[in-house]
């Protein structure tokens, strides 16, 4: 029998992000796991990103039409009040913790005489609950913190069995990943993992419900967390929720695989609904590697899924009546370097199985695969805490090429410790391995993200400034001089279009890129040489390059090469990208008349 109590389920967009598709994956699954646990409580989803979409390109500017997604999204809520007792749930990502606030206080205002109790949860508040449950817009609201499954069932159970105020956050004190603010104090529950292996199938959700429309993929997990968890400038260890007192009792942050069978059974399933083009979104796909046993269960699992998904394209080509070419693939998935590639002598054999696995999976039909290269010089790489050598990232690039699989490169060239001798090192990997050719942005600085080790190493030395809350990080003081101009230089370079890449086909997209690596390999070869008055003329002959490449794109726009869900953003970002432009050429012509730059 159906409760009294719903749930609703948004899904936040941040205007600073609009340059891609957010997709609301996250309340989806959350709604179908909620819907296989609580089946005599509804639940449903607003989805902030369809909303704007639905508001056109006639409304005015990106601004005005994003805020008139806010009202929309603010009018369904208070709707959904109106018939009942509501809890909200607000999926709070990197820079809408701004967004909830808003629709948090707009909501109140709203529905006066039917007040819903908020939750708020996702990686927003699960690094960042402490300082937004102080703040009066989120007054009297319960936090998740960590992964968010049971407790809103949980929380959904409580409110359906108070008969007095559902919305008393002490009601909800001690479900598991939660926390509240109560009597100046914050109140922190236990905090767990889920347990994977009883993890229900998805039987109660659509394709749609995990399609990337920015991709044209379908959206699975197969595992969540990291294997390593040692890199300095990743807050892994944080994703489920432990702070410092859990970390020192050994909370389990670790990497964890939902069972294949379930896997297997959920792709199966959306395959015989018509989906074809799967997305791999886990952290790490893989697995620990590092011990032997380790290493053989997580190859054994991955040949295991390989094999599976072999037998299901084998079961769709034998299918009476199916269109050819309609074979199931793997569009993409994240890995380690070691799980393609040791250097180590005892790993021949290994690197054998490593290849191995990487080919059936081939076979299995993947596409791309997202590597955590990170940096090209051996000092950069050790503070970073990669675990792995110069030599194992070159291996595992040209294994993967070899493999005839594309690659996604993650690089940070730039770090608040950075040498201009790492600079020049990283220049010559990438000249050597050809990873500017690809669709990846591969000269973005070190974010400091809230939690990491990076964190506490900058505030060591003296070097860490002031906390960016909506994005979760930290500014910081670049110790060398020159690679503090170098880094500034090229940021106000690439700010130019750093929207409007995102947003172009990806054959301009790497064209993008390689402009971007010319200008920066420039950039410091006049720092090397001692001879800055050459960055006059670098720059502007860069400008000049990149304004021929405006024109270009703008040529490509008007032959109908976009769709139409980008053309106010791309006319918008395209305007910038030639005003900034301008305005860098424009710097070096004063600069050159001044006698200094």
């Amino acid at each position: 029998m159906q409760t009294d109590i719903r749930v609703v389920l948004v899904n936040l967009i941040s205007e600073d992000y609009l340059a891609r598709y957010q997709a609301p994956l996250a309340v989806n699954v959350l709604a179908a796991y909620f819907r296989s646990v609580c089946p005599d409580i509804m639940i449903s989803t607003i989805d902030m990103q369809d909303v704007f979409e639905e508001q056109g390109n006639d409304k005015g500017t990106i601004g005005e039409i994003f805020a008139e997604t806010v009202k929309s999204v603010v009018a369904e809520i208070v709707s959904a009040c109106s018939a009942g007792r509501i809890i909200v749930g607000l999926s709070v990502k990197w820079s809408t913790q701004e967004i909830a606030g808003q629709i948090i206080n707009l909501v109140r205002q709203g529905a006066s005489n039917s007040q819903p109790l908020f939750v708020i949860g996702n990686i927003g508040s699960t690094h960042g609950y402490r300082e937004l449950l102080v703040q009066d817009d989120f007054a009297d609201i319960v936090a998740v913190v960590g992964e968010g499954e049971e407790s809103l069932a949980e929380i959904a159970r409580i409110a359906s069995r108070t008969s007095g105020d559902f919305r008393d956050i002490l009601n909800y004190k001690d479900v598991v990943n939660t926390a509240i603010f109560y009597n100046k104090a914050i109140r922190v529950s236990e905090l767990r993992r889920m347990d994977l292996t009883s993890y229900p199938a998805m039987v109660d959700i659509s394709p749609s419900d995990i399609y990337d429309r920015e991709w044209d993929v379908y959206a699975v997990e197969t595992s969540r967390g990291c294997p390593w968890g040692n890199c300095t400038f990743c807050s892994v260890k944080k994703q489920f929720g432990a702070s410092n007192q859990y970390d020192n009792h050994g909370f389990d942050w670790r990497w964890r695989a939902f069972p294949v069978a379930k896997v297997l059974g959920d792709i199966y399933s959306f395959a015989r609904q018509g989906v074809r083009r799967f997305d791999i979104k886990d952290s790490e796909f893989f697995g620990p590697v590092r011990t032997a046993e380790e290493f053989f269960e997580t190859m054994n699992r991955v040949n295991e899924l390989a094999n599976g998904l072999i037998a299901l394209n084998e079961e769709l080509r034998s299918a009476e009546n199916l269109i050819q070419n309609s074979t199931v693939s793997i569009t993409h998935v994240s890995a380690r370097v070691d799980t393609i590639y040791s250097a180590n002598p005892l790993e021949k054999k290994k690197n054998i199985v490593r290849r191995n696995a990487y080919a059936l999976l081939k076979a299995a039909g993947l596409r791309r695969v997202y590597l955590g290269i990170e940096s090209g010089s051996p000092s950069q790489l050790k503070r970073y805490r990669k675990g792995v050598s110069v030599e194992e990232n070159k291996q595992a690039i040209k294994i993967l090429r070899e493999l005839g699989l594309e690659i996604e490169v993650g690089f940070i060239f730039f770090d608040y410790l950075s040498t201009l001798e790492e600079l020049r090192q990283n220049i010559l990997f990438i000249e050597e391995t050809h990873i500017h050719e690809t669709d990846s942005r591969i000269l973005g600085s070190l974010r400091i993200q809230k939690g990491s080790p990076y964190e506490a190493i900058a505030e060591k030395l003296g070097i860490l400034g002031g906390e960016d809350s909506g994005q979760l990080s930290y500014e910081a003081a670049f110790v060398n001089k020159e690679v503090a101009e170098i880094e500034a230089l090229f940021s106000e370079w690439e700010r130019a279009t750093r929207k409007l890449a995102k947003i172009i086909p990806s054959h301009l997209r790497i064209e993008n890129y390689k402009m971007d690596f010319a200008f920066v390999k420039d950039i410091i070869a006049c720092f090397e040489a001692d001879r800055k008055d050459w960055l006059y003329t670098a720059i502007e002959e860069h400008s000049a390059t990149r304004s021929n490449f405006l024109k270009k794109i703008k040529q490509a726009f008007d032959s109908g090469l976009f769709g139409r869900r980008v053309s106010k953003l791309f006319l918008e970002y395209l305007d910038h990208a030639n005003a900034q432009n301008a305005i860098l050429a424009k710097e070096v012509a004063h600069a050159r008349y001044d006698g200094g730059i």
